[in-house]
């Protein structure tokens, strides 16, 4: 079962051997203290065996960016989900719009990564979110999630990442209050599928993003279960203080819902 706050960051290509190797000095005291539940951190395939290393002791997981749409086989160049497992991956991104712009990845492409990464025990981070600010987002949202999600076995295990094309990239993310309308909008496309399934918000998140969604909704069915970094999550002091802002916002919730219920 997937954990219940997840707290992730996409290095896209960023890193260089030494910047993965330092991110993970400063990283680890702190991601062992935790203990690293619901900790993830998508890198490039080279990087796996440092990050996995970097991570023993703790329950945080490695995820890569793209998998194969096809199986172990004559399929020159590609990494297969089969040989990701047996490489201790957990995690693998899928459907981003900068692989949809660049590399023309289609809806049939990425639905065929989603079940290879399925079969192999590996949990798709599918990434779904409308191009524009302008528009209905429900529509987009659930054909992105019923094309990519519909033929899952029962019970696959599916992290969903909301990042609205128009906030990947930019100065701010999204408005909070936009986040959690799309955030409970989601969770009723979701709840028609026989997953398991957890929601986390990227799109220029950062330090402070998560504390905003929170407060502004009134119902915690628009707060998603965590966040996704990009940039701000290089920094590893950036991405230790989002894991510590998202602990004591959930603890905080969590508290204030036991004193409401007493």
């Amino acid at each position: 079962m997937l954990p219940k706050q997840l707290i992730g960051c996409s290095s896209k290509s960023y890193f260089s051997l030494a910047d993965a190797r330092r991110w993970a000095e400063v990283a680890r005291p702190r991601i062992l203290e935790d203990g690293g539940d619901g900790v993830y951190l998508c890198v490039p395939y080279p990087l796996v065996p440092l990050f996995t290393d970097a991570f023993a002791g703790t329950a945080a997981e490695v995820g890569v960016q793209d998998v194969s749409q096809y199986g172990f086989g004559a399929y020159t160049g590609e990494v297969s989900a089969g040989l990701l497992a047996e490489m201790g991956v957990r995690y693998v991104m899928l459907g981003h719009p900068e692989r949809k712009r660049y590399l023309r990845e289609t809806d049939q492409m990425i639905a065929k990564k989603t079940m290879q990464a399925v079969n192999a025990g590996i949990v798709p981070v599918l990434i779904v979110g409308e191009p524009s600010p302008d528009d209905d987002s429900r529509p987009i949202i659930q054909h992105q999630c019923e094309s990519a999600l519909g033929g899952l076995p029962s019970g696959a295990e599916v992290l969903i990442a909301y990042e609205p094309v128009w906030a990947i990239g930019q100065p701010e993310p999204a408005p909070p209050s936009h986040i959690v309308r799309v955030v409970s909008i989601l969770r009723d496309v979701l709840s028609r599928f026989d997953a398991d399934t957890r929601i986390v918000y990227g799109g220029s998140a950062a330090v402070g993003t998560f504390s905003d969604i929170a407060a502004a909704a009134d119902d915690p069915a628009g707060v998603p279960d965590g966040i996704f970094l990009g940039r701000s999550g290089l920094d590893p002091h950036g991405f230790l203080a989002t894991l510590a802002e998202v602990r004591a916002a959930t603890s905080s919730a969590a508290a204030s819902s036991a004193a409401t219920s007493s």
